[in-house]
């Protein structure tokens, strides 16, 4: 803390000041002095000084005073005392926290110039002597509660008007208090350079103006841009496009959440039947006519945030919801579910859906239905023509399952009819179906058209036989690639495709894609095959092409020109936790699998001797084949 911050007090100071300068003049006895002054009715101030006066210690080495001669109370002389600067302070105020400032220095008289050590003298000391303490810088701190109490009279504050003018130098406690109570406001107070001045009662009043007039200024801003801020504000977003499912009852029976939807509709859409059967709920929201396969359209053109699309049954299954989750995205499409036509059927039929499988032939052709033909299965199809119950057992017959059984569930306005036929009477049938009939059928046995294990027979590769991959080898290959329903996998092989068709019949909801092979050849061997619609075809190409692909969760490749060149290819393609499966049968192809491994170590290896039986003559022979040597590489799946 340095001594240049410290504001003192002005009667402390004052004190000090007068009692440097006294220190050599007044002997010891002037105490009783001082003590007999009280009684007279001399002004409290002059009594307080000379207790001080006599209560300060003289200095080291300075020599004995003479007694001081009386004078009169309020007319000191004025050239004995110092002229020293002082500052203001108010006495009422708690002084903040400041460092000492370095006391003045007074030369004592016939004394070298020492520093003059300031320090608080309590009213009450003792008259004994005490030897003098220099106090350091940090031990001078002046409280504001060592002033005299006799300095807080009223009648030094008031003194007489007839009071003459030299009282205001000698006694400096009362006359600057009076001095300070005339001083107006405006006035400043002459300060010294280098020291610091307090004016108390001028920050206070400059800041209590400042925050009125910030306050003030703060408040009209206030006012004026509060409708401005009112005036920007956005409209509240509209909800997202609402599909409420109207179910098969008739009038629908609604929700709370479908009800409220369609009143605070901007736009209701449907079809015919869906805004007739609203006919009874008498929404209040304009209507809109668009066909089942028009939505998109529809929609687009009328915008989806707040309108609402009816679906006759359930939504999801009925209606256009995966397409246009698909277009808009969930977050702009909320689906009210209801009972659907597929629902409805196996209920009415008293099966479980989690033992059913749907194939909406709405959304995809009849090949769809031929890759999931399996012996004793459950299969829910609903249709989109009249014509369409027929077709499906005619699909039947020619896949050998001639004991299916199909039940036709149509929803006329009456309610749920379902009636069972066999395939073979089914397709005899001339009467007019429902459109939007649904087909529950039980496959039964199958006569073996369409395999039910990996293992297809010559007769369903047909042309391509004779050039096939070996049976074991494709189903070691199968084996190794474990190919899951919804993986999607490619199978390289120049000239046929006996394992692409493997692994899209073993796995109907794959996506494989064979290439290396023309797709007209292709599609005579998906009908002998049983191959539904997973399986796309894509010509011979480079290895660089297949950076235009989607990324396979599975590759396999059989070893022929350029094997090296796929390896490569197909493996930095290769999703993570992909595998990868290839095969050679020659030398060739042999020395680029194990290049390849040099650099990636491959998981597996296993290699096929294969031996094919024939009668030659009514004798059996056994022509062996070239062996088959496959590896498996595994890529890394990210952790």
């Amino acid at each position: 803390m340095s001594e240049d911050n410290l504001i003192l007090p002005e009667a402390v100071l004052a004190d000090a000041t007068t009692e440097a300068v006294e220190a050599a003049e007044a002997p010891k006895p002037a105490r009783r002095k001082a003590t007999a002054r009280r009684k007279t009715p001399a002004p409290a101030a002059d009594d307080a000084l000379s207790e001080v006066i006599a209560a300060s210690p003289a200095e080291e080495g300075a020599p004995p005073a003479k007694p001081k001669a009386k004078r009169a109370p309020r007319k000191p002389k004025v050239a004995e005392v110092v002229q020293v600067d002082t500052v203001t302070a108010d006495l009422f105020a708690t002084p903040p926290e400041v460092t000492p400032e370095p006391a003045l220095e007074q030369p004592a008289a016939g004394q070298p110039d020492e520093p003059v050590s300031t320090a608080s003298v309590p009213h009450d000391a003792a008259p004994t002597e005490a030897p003098a303490l220099a106090l350091t810088p940090a031990e001078e701190v002046v409280s504001p509660l060592d002033v005299p109490t006799v300095a807080e009279s009223e009648g030094i504050d008031e003194p007489a008007e007839d009071e003459p003018a030299g009282a205001e130098i000698d006694s400096p406690a009362a006359p600057r208090r009076k001095r300070k109570r005339r001083r107006g406001r405006g006035e400043r107070v002459p300060a010294v350079q280098g020291e610091q001045v307090e004016m108390p009662g001028l920050g206070e009043a400059d800041g209590e103006s400042a925050s009125l007039e910030c306050g003030d200024a703060l408040s009209e801003e206030a006012g004026e841009a509060a409708p401005s801020v009112a005036a920007a504000a956005e409209p509240e977003a509209l909800p997202p496009l609402t599909i409420v499912s109207l179910g098969l009852e008739q009038p629908p029976v609604l929700s709370a959440a479908a009800q409220a939807a369609l009143r605070a509709a901007r736009l209701v859409l449907g079809s015919a039947d869906a805004l007739d059967r609203l006919q009874g709920l008498a929404p209040d929201a304009p209507q809109r006519l668009c066909a089942a396969d028009s939505v998109h359209l529809e929609v687009r053109s009328a915008g989806h945030a707040g309108n609402v699309l009816v679906v006759v049954g359930d939504a999801a299954g009925d209606g256009p919801v995966p397409e246009l989750l698909a277009e808009l995205g969930p977050a702009h499409v909320r689906v009210l579910p209801g009972v659907g036509r597929v629902q409805a059927a196996c209920s009415a039929l008293g099966l479980s859906a989690e033992i059913v499988s749907v194939v909406d032939l709405r959304r995809a052709p009849l090949a769809a239905l031929r890759g999931q033909l399996r012996a004793h299965r459950l299969l829910a199809v609903p249709v989109a023509d009249a014509e369409a119950p027929r077709a499906v057992a005619r699909l039947l017959l020619d896949s050998g399952f001639a004991q299916a059984r199909v039940w036709v569930c149509e929803f006329p306005a009456s309610g749920l009819q379902a009636q069972a036929w066999l395939a073979s009477e089914l397709v005899e049938l001339r009467e007019q179906m429902d459109a939007r009939a649904v087909l529950v059928i039980a496959t039964g046995p199958s006569s073996g058209v369409f395999s039910e294990l990996p293992g297809l027979s010559d007769a369903a590769l047909g042309d391509g036989a004779p050039a096939a991959l070996p049976l074991a080898a494709r189903l070691l290959a199968l084996a190794w690639l474990q190919p899951a329903a919804w993986e999607s996998g490619w199978a390289i092989s120049d000239g046929e495709a006996s394992l692409a068709l493997e692994w899209a019949r073993a796995v109907p909801t794959a996506r494989v894609r064979a290439v290396g092979i023309e797709p007209s050849l292709l599609g005579v061997s998906l009908q002998d095959a049983g191959i539904g619609e997973n399986l796309a075809a894509t010509p011979a190409s480079s290895p660089l092409r297949c950076r235009e692909w989607p990324m396979p969760d599975a590759v396999f490749i059989r070893g022929g020109v350029g094997l090296s060149d796929w390896l490569s290819a197909t493996w930095a393609r290769l999703a993570p936790g992909g595998r990868l499966v290839a095969t050679a049968e020659d030398d060739q192809a042999r020395a680029d699998l194990l290049a390849f491994s040099a650099e990636v170590p491959a998981e597996a290896w296993q290699e096929v001797g294969l031996a094919r039986g024939e009668t030659v003559a009514g004798r059996l022979r056994f022509a062996p084949g070239a062996p088959v040597r496959l590896a498996l590489w595994r890529k890394p799946a990210l952790s």
